[in-house]
């Protein structure tokens, strides 16, 4: 599913610093997680993406981890990441789509359909 990111895995490329995580240990936690997201987190890595300009986590954190207090816009959302600059992205565990968090408001807003349309277009923009 990824294979074609494999040349951004070299140290000096976008996805150098991304460490591979272990799927068992996922689904573990969450059985129903995305596919494209297991596959990316287990074949591409979890980790800063480029020279900070992206963190994907080991896994998904509660926005509590993240804001403290969770107002109700953000009940049902995990997050996978951030953009060093405030803007959180997870997702809406009723359908995975993703959503990013805007850091003035807590607004929730649809990023993307699926994982993959999110990282994909993610590296895209940093490339």
């Amino acid at each position: 599913m990824y294979d074609d990111l494999l040349p951004l895995k070299t140290p000096e490329k976008l996805l150098g610093n991304l460490k591979p995580v272990d799927a068992a240990d996922l689904r573990r936690k969450h059985a129903d997680l995305p596919d494209d997201y297991v596959s990316f987190l287990s074949r591409i890595g979890a980790g800063t993406i480029g020279r900070s300009q992206y963190s994907l986590y080991t896994g998904l954190v509660e926005p509590g981890f993240v804001y403290g207090d969770v107002p109700p816009q953000l009940a049902g959302v995990l997050l996978f990441g951030d953009d060093f600059q405030g803007f959180n992205a997870g997702f809406r565990t009723k359908t995975w789509e993703v959503v990013e968090i805007d850091p003035l408001d807590r607004r929730v807003h649809v990023a993307a359909p699926s994982f993959e349309a999110f990282i994909r277009n993610t590296i895209k923009n940093l490339l």
